[in-house]
Formats: structure tokens, C-alpha cells, sequence
């Protein structure tokens, strides 16, 4: 049955689109606003994942693409786009508000690129550029296309041409074969040539009868034969599903589709989508199949890195929460059938907000990386390591034999992490916290034993750095206990709840009072005091000690500013510097300067306290911080000395004042002799250094005697007076100008 000319007609001409992709809405929406004025459809996709699915819907005449995004950039989605061969030829115009290199350009250009435009935009010029792409996609008359070369739109016109007349094709097929091995007639070879789909005819047995020049150009010498097996170029792992497909329409004549992979000998693959339809003779027997398929290779790379995007984490590439959840989902289940065990282990990354506040965010993501990069070599390729966001991992075991052998990875990730790390040109070493819950024994479903190896990871930060710790029952209540603290410590913050006190330092020559030194209470309800420990490292963890040492600061000073006022002779007050407070250099002067000058204190009434550890992890950055505080006339102590791993002669070359040697050692002086040889090391050695020292922890008049004999400068501890709210310090203020300003014994006083 011949085909009818309204076969031939030409479908309706799709009007040429622009596509604009940003990710700053009001750039988008500026831009939008702008190209409405050519009177074409303008789409605008708010990321590289939102324009890949817009171009699987329609085409484009030109795409305005924005180089830096946050999910996937600009030079990314022009790859993916270049992939898809209907998108291959489309215009893409780079859009910028950031300074680019010859690099990122010549980058651009080998993308494909026809243009780099600078923002702010001059909208005559864009308006220039976008209508010269519309014109070359205007839909031209048939006639005018026939007399030049097939243009990607004319291409798209006999797709659609194709799939409409499917069926008359079939029956032209039908009339025309006169056998099952006759050639094509002319009109059907004539349609079969001029489509860029891959239309091929097969025999009953699925054998290649023809091919049409599509399937020619996209094989090349690999095209098979004729009367060769059609599954040859066939993938081996789909080539029985789409055997039963062609051999299933070639007994009951009903059409069928199928998905499958070719393979060639070289390694090359496509994928494909197929229609297979039977063709009839006279009799209305199965003589032929009639093969229409389509590349759907790039649809399913974009589909594959969309799937991809949605379970990987961007940074790390690294499996997210979602993929995590799934994994650990199938792990139980199957472990619960088997009778076995694994292990899931939470790890997070010691003082991480302080790192990235000291290289930068772009340092601090590459030191992820580098950490995402060790946690994958201390585990099998059955396990599975993935981040949860910020500086959390968790480290799925798939099978383990005991707690020992999920111990010996902890140990591992330990090592590993540790390491030093180069970035943004400087070492940096971090250490991980880690928390183990096994199952079954500490849980039987995924979110339980999350949990519970996120309070083991708690539990191990609060045992010191690079530690790891397995679950226990009672770290349950400890963990609502720190939970409660949290909730509580934002409220009290807002509502300025919390009170100084301050405990005295006496100088031992004289036993006269020269200081106190500020300490933070937090007094309840019920008349009680929170002490720090308790409140202090879940301030840390949360972020919000920043705050609450701006707010001890403050207090401190307006204290000294009132007993001024009062009349009373000015005595210094120490305020301890947290280290977060300490690694925010800028913040922290900025923050001083302004608070002495707000309550207009001389900056030496002020002494500042920085543990010895947080002095000596960047040197150089705390020389240039301590100096700042020097400067101003603030005095400086190096907090704890002695607890750390730093020598004497490396502290000599920052800017201080005094060491406080830890309180440990002073409680053990004359008892143990090992300390005791320490702290006279620690005076003798800080004395030739031009260093004043201080004793903290000052319980007996022995201890005191055995520092006044060493020459110890300054003491503290309750032997002299617990901390106390500030009207009481003000007594002792007002005694030490008496004719006998000799401080007394007080060490029963206060709580």
C-alpha cells in the first residue's frame, strides 16, 4: 500500500528557545527580564542539574551558562551538554561576574564555547549576540532546506517524521517486500536514509537484512553483514533479554521495546532504546522485523551523574546520608539473616571549625579531601565510607568477626588522620574523635546505631584528641545531660544569666595581693553554681563560647571600671582566652580594643590567659597575636605550662609575660619527686628567660614555702581564697591598702 503526500508533510516548526542558566536569582531574573524583549521563549534553569533536564525536554537556539555555581559549574554542564548529540552544535555563551584566567577561558572554548561575556552586561550587546543565534535557528521553509545541507533542526523535523508515520512505514514495507530477503523499495530506503535514528531490518531469525546509513556512521567497519546474528555487537550481559524481545515479536507479531548496551570489539558502547515492529507478507506471514532505535547514551550520562550528585557528597565524592542510610539499611538486613555482625564508626574531626577559621574554607575543604582520601584506604572495598556534612564521616564495616577487629580500623583511621597534611602552604595536623557501635549488640536499626556511635564520638572528645571510644549504656545519660546543657546554655546566653568570679593571685615575696584572675559561674535556680567543666566544652562544640568569652571579657572590665568609680586602687583581672577566641586573631584585638575603649580602662589593668597548647599550635600566628596584645599594653600568661609538649626555649621567642605552671604539678611538689624536679626546672629556666611565674593550685603552707624558696613570683589557689562574686574581692581589694595589706590564709571560704 503506497504511502500518501501527507506522509511527507513537515511537522510543525518548534520556535527557537534560549536557555538561561544561573544560580543567583536576581541575575536570573535580571537577565530574563532583559532577553524578554526579543519576543522569544526564554527558560531559565537555577543550576547545571536544572538545565540538564530542561534540554531531555525540548532544544535550544543559544544557552546562556554561568561559570561559577555552586552544585555543578558552568564548564561541567557544557561537558554534559556537548555529550548529548542533540545539544552538541547548540550555542553556549559563558556569562561571568568573576575575574577568569586564559585558562578558564581557553577551558571554555574547548567546551565549545562561541563567547565569553563579562557582568555587568551591556544589554544592547547581549541582545546582539542572543538574536544572531535565533536567526540561524529559525525554522526554514522545506523547499529552502532541501537545497542546502541537513541543518540539526531539519534533522529534528525527520525525527518527528519518523516516529508519526511509524505505521506507514510497516505497511510500505509490506507492499513492497516481496520476500523476506527482498530488497527495500525505493520510498521506504529513501525514508530509512534520511533519519538520523537507527532503523535496521532483520529477518524472522533476527538476522541483519539492512541497515540504514545512521547505524553505517555510528559503526563504521563494525556494521555487520548481511544475514549476520543481530546479537553479535549486543552487550553479553543484555544479550539474551533482547534475543527473547526480537524473537517474541517475531512469533506473535505484537511490537516490542527494549533497553540494551552495543559493545564493540574496541571497547566502545552505546545505549540504546529500540522498537521492534514484524513486517508481513501477502499471506500475513513474519517475513521481516523492523528494528527503530535510538541513542539514549547521553540521557543516561546525565541521568547517571544526576543519580550520582544525589547520593555522593560534592566535596568528597564520598557517599552522602541518603546512600548511607540505604547501604546500612541492606547491610542489617542481611547480616540479621546471616547471623553476623558489623560495625559502624562515627568520626569527627578535633577543633575543624578552628582549622577552617585559620587557612580559609578553601583550605579547610581541601583538607576534607585529603581526610575523605585516608578514611577510603584504611577500610575494605565492602565497606563503605561516607560524610555526613561538615567534618563528620561514618565508616560502615560490613562484616566484622569482634569488637577487636573494628578497634584495629579505629586505630587505623587514627594514624592516618593524624598525619600532617600540606595545605595553603603550611602543615596542618588534625586528629579524629571516633565512636563504635556494633550490631546487634548496641542496636538493631539504622537510626539507633547512628546515634549511639555519635554519643561514643562524644564521649571520646571529651577523653582528649585522636581517641576512639565503643558505646556504653551509661554514655546514654551522659549525652542527655550534655544535650539539656546545650538547649540551656543559649538561653542563659540571651537572658545573661551567667556571673564572674574571681579568686586572688598573691605576690609571694610580699604576700601581698597583685590580681585575680576571672572565672566564669553559672548559678541556677535552686542557689547552686554550674562550674566550667560542666558547660565550657559542649560551649566549644556548639560554637558559642566566642560569645560567652565576649561576655566574660566585657564583665571583667566593667568590674574593674566600677571599683574604680568606687575608689578602690586598681587591680588587674586575668580573663582567660579560649582558643577559638585566640585562632579568630582579627576578631579577638578588634573585640578588646573596642571593649577598653567603650569602658575606658587602661589596657594594663588587663592580662590575658592562653593555654600552652593553643599558643603552641601555630606559632607564628600567635606570635603575631600576642604581640597585638602586647602592644596595647595587655600583659599575657601562658596558661596550664606544662601540660603540653612545647620547651622553654621555644616559648622564649613568643611575646609573654609569665607562665602558670599547672596545677598537677604544684599538688604533688615535695611528694613526688619527679615533679617536684619539674616546677624548680620550669622557675629557674623562666627566670633566665626574663619570664614571671605563677603557681597555680596553691593548697598548704608547705607547697607555699617550697615556691617561696625557688623564687616563684606570684601563687594562687585556695590557700589564699576560692573564687568569689566580685563584692568580696572588692573586701580584699580594700584590705590589701590597710597598714597590714598581708593577705591571710582564707582557703575555707567559698564554694
Amino acid at each position: 500500500m503506497p504511502m500518501s503526500d501527507g506522509a511527507f508533510l513537515a511537522p510543525a516548526q518548534h520556535e527557537p528557545a534560549i536557555l538561561l542558566v544561573n544560580d543567583t536569582p536576581a541575575t536570573l531574573f535580571a537577565l530574563q527580564t532583559l532577553l524578554a524583549d526579543l519576543g522569544v521563549p526564554v527558560v531559565t534553569a537555577d543550576s547545571g542539574r536544572a538545565a540538564l533536564r530542561e534540554l531531555l525536554q525540548r532544544d535550544f537556539a543559544v544557552i546562556l551558562l554561568d561559570v561559577k555555581m555552586a552544585d555543578m559549574d558552568g564548564f561541567e554542564t557544557a561537558r554534559l551538554i556537548r555529550q548529548r548529540p542533540r545539544s552538541r552544535a547548540t550555542p553556549i555563551i559563558f556569562i561571568t561576574a568573576h575575574r577568569t584566567t586564559d585558562l578558564d577561558r581557553a577551558r571554555g572554548y574547548a567546551l565549545g564555547a562561541v563567547d565569553y561575556l563579562f557582568m555587568p552586561v551591556d544589554p544592547e550587546v547581549l541582545k546582539t549576540k542572543v538574536k544572531a543565534f535565533i536567526a540561524l535557528a529559525e525554522p526554514k521553509p522545506i523547499a529552502q532546506q532541501e537545497t542546502g545541507a541537513a541543518s540539526p533542526e531539519l534533522t529534528q523535523l525527520r525525527l518527528d517524521q519518523l516516529a508519526r508515520n511509524n505505521q506507514a512505514l510497516r505497511a510500505q514495507l509490506q507492499a513492497h517486500e516481496q520476500t523476506g530477503t527482498a530488497p527495500l523499495s525505493e520510498i521506504g530506503r529513501l525514508i530509512l536514509e534520511q533519519v538520523s535514528d537507527l532503523v535496521a531490518v532483520l529477518d524472522h531469525e533476527a538476522r541483519w537484512q539492512y541497515a540504514s546509513a545512521s547505524y553505517e556512521a555510528l559503526l563504521g567497519d563494525a556494521l555487520p553483514q548481511p544475514d549476520a546474528d543481530a546479537l553479535e555487537l549486543v552487550h553479553p550481559d543484555d544479550r539474551e533479554a533482547v534475543r527473547r524481545a526480537l524473537l517474541g515479536t517475531a512469533a506473535s507479531g505484537e511490537p516490542g521495546r527494549t533497553h540494551y548496551r552495543l559493545r564493540l570489539a574496541d571497547g566502545r558502547e552505546w545505549e540504546l532504546e529500540s522498537t521492534c515492529s514484524a513486517v508481513h507478507d501477502d499471506s500475513g506471514a513474519i517475513r521481516q522485523l523492523l528494528l527503530v532505535s535510538h541513542d539514549i547514551s547521553a540521557q543516561k550520562a546525565v541521568q547517571a551523574h544526576l543519580r550520582h550528585i544525589a547520593y555522593h557528597d560534592p566535596l568528597t565524592g564520598l557517599a552522602n546520608r541518603l546512600l548511607l542510610q540505604d547501604r546500612l539499611r541492606r547491610t542489617l538486613s542481611r547480616q540479621h539473616r546471616r547471623g553476623a555482625r558489623s560495625a559502624l564508626l562515627f568520626v569527627d574531626l578535633d577543633r575543624f571549625k578552628d582549622i577552617n577559621d585559620t587557612v580559609g574554607h578553601t583550605g579547610g575543604d581541601r583538607l576534607l579531601q585529603t581526610v575523605a582520601e585516608r578514611l577510603e584506604g584504611c577500610v575494605r572495598r565492602s565497606d563503605t565510607v561516607a560524610r555526613l556534612g561538615g567534618d563528620e564521616f561514618v565508616l560502615l564495616l560490613d562484616e566484622v568477626r569482634d569488637a577487636h577487629q573494628a578497634a584495629w580500623v579505629a586505630s587505623k583511621v587514627v594514624a592516618a588522620v593524624s598525619a600532617p597534611c600540606p595545605v595553603e602552604g603550611r602543615e596542618i595536623q588534625v586528629t579524629p574523635s571516633i565512636g563504635i557501635a556494633i550490631y546487634p549488640d548496641d542496636g538493631a536499626d539504622t537510626e539507633l546505631l547512628l546515634r549511639r556511635a555519635d554519643i561514643a564520638m562524644q564521649h571520646s572528645k571529651q577523653l582528649g584528641h585522636g581517641r576512639f571510644s565503643f558505646f556504653e549504656p551509661a554514655m546514654n545519660a551522659v549525652a542527655e545531660r550534655r544535650l539539656a546543657v546545650g538547649n540551656a546554655l543559649q538561653r542563659a546566653l540571651a537572658r545573661q544569666e551567667f556571673v564572674l568570679y574571681y579568686q586572688p593571685k598573691v605576690k609571694l615575696s610580699s604576700r601581698r595581693l597583685c590580681g585575680f584572675e576571672a572565672l566564669l559561674r553559672w548559678p541556677q535556680p535552686d542557689g547552686s553554681l554550674i562550674l566550667p567543666d560542666e558547660f565550657i566544652g559542649v560551649a566549644e562544640e556548639t560554637g558559642r563560647i566566642v560569645a560567652l568569652g565576649e561576655w566574660a571579657l566585657r564583665e571583667a572590665c566593667a568590674q574593674m571600671r566600677r571599683w574604680r568609680e568606687a575608689g578602690l586602687k586598681p587591680c588587674p583581672v586575668a580573663v582567660n582566652v579560649s582558643a577559638r577566641q585566640f585562632r579568630l586573631n582579627q576578631d579577638l584585638v578588634r573585640t578588646i580594643d573596642s571593649t577598653l575603649r567603650e569602658i575606658a580602662l587602661p589596657p594594663e589593668t588587663l592580662e590575658a590567659e592562653i593555654t600552652e597548647t593553643v599558643a603552641m599550635e601555630d606559632p607564628p600566628h600567635s606570635a603575631e597575636t600576642l604581640q597585638a596584645l602586647r602592644g596595647r599594653g595587655i600583659r599575657v600568661a601562658i596558661d596550664d605550662f606544662g601540660t603540653g609538649y612545647s620547651s622553654l626555649s621555644y616559648l622564649s621567642r613568643l611575646p609573654i609575660d609569665k607562665l602558670k605552671i599547672d596545677a598537677g604539678f604544684i599538688r604533688r611538689v615535695g611528694s613526688d619527686e619527679h615533679d617536684t624536679a619539674i616546677v624548680s626546672t620550669i622557675v629557674t629556666l623562666a627566670h633566665n628567660l626574663g619570664l614571671k611565674v605563677i603557681a597555680e593550685g596553691v593548697e598548704n603552707e608547705r607547697q607555699l614555702r617550697f615556691l617561696g624558696d625557688l623564687g616563684c613570683d606570684e601563687a594562687q589557689g585556695f590557700y589564699f581564697g576560692r573564687p568569689m562574686p566580685a563584692d568580696e574581692a572588692a573586701a580584699l581589694i580594700v584590705h590589701a591598702s590597710a597598714k597590714d595589706p598581708r593577705l591571710p590564709a582564707l582557703g575555707k571560704r567559698h564554694g
